[in-house]
């Protein structure tokens, strides 16, 4: 026999409410694994290693139009996803959004431009360094694009960071997607810091 408490609980007019499945505020790793199959760092390093060797000192041009296309298509697809793919913490975002008119920049944009790193790179988590109403930049130290140029192209080749156009055309790709009126820029270069920094600022 149960106890008071318990009794007046079977009679509780309200029905309970079952989640049909649980809650997730994590980025979808099934989601993230879909942009490596498609994106990963190999697969457009050889593209460009077979070119630069039939084509030989054409590099910048071909640098920018192989990763250029590559940055587009990868950025889109992060996009994509991330919509089929939506996680508690977006349902929440764009909701305020919608109220506010605001947060879609940088909020937004952010969590798309993780997907597509996250997706690429063999790093867990990618360094925001800011993340404000006018500006949003990030940093790679440890880029996994670069050590593969570094392994199929040489030092030499990767030092002239051919994949800077994969991830400037991306945010571009990004403000495009989202209707932002941003502008991208490359603040720190591997090369010669030791680390990439990508910033977008809001017009």
């Amino acid at each position: 026999m149960g106890t008071k408490s318990e009794e007046l609980a079977k009679k509780s007019p309200y029905e309970t409410f079952v989640v049909p499945h649980p809650y997730s505020f994590e980025l979808n790793m099934d989601m993230i694994g879909l942009v490596r199959k498609e994106f990963d760092p190999p697969l457009i390093v050889a593209e460009y290693a077979k070119a630069i060797g039939e084509k030989g000192a054409q590099r910048e041009v071909l640098a920018e139009k192989i990763f250029g296309k590559y940055g587009a298509d990868w950025m889109r697809k992060s996009v994509q996803l991330g919509e089929e793919y939506p996680d508690r913490t977006y349902e929440m975002l764009k909701i305020a959004a919608d109220k506010t008119g605001e947060l879609v920049f940088p909020l937004v944009l952010q969590r798309f431009v993780e997907i597509a790193y996250l997706g690429t790179q063999q790093f867990r988590k990618l360094n925001i360094v800011e993340n404000w109403s006018k500006r949003l930049a990030y940093m790679l130290k440890d880029c996994y694009m670069y050590k593969t140029l570094q392994e199929k192209c040489g030092v030499e080749v990767a030092k002239e960071l051919p994949c800077r156009h994969a991830c400037l055309t991306a945010i571009q790709t990004a403000a495009q997607e989202l209707k932002m009126d941003v502008s991208g820029e490359m603040e720190a270069m591997m090369n010669k810091n030791g680390y990439c920094q990508f910033a977008v600022n809001r017009r």
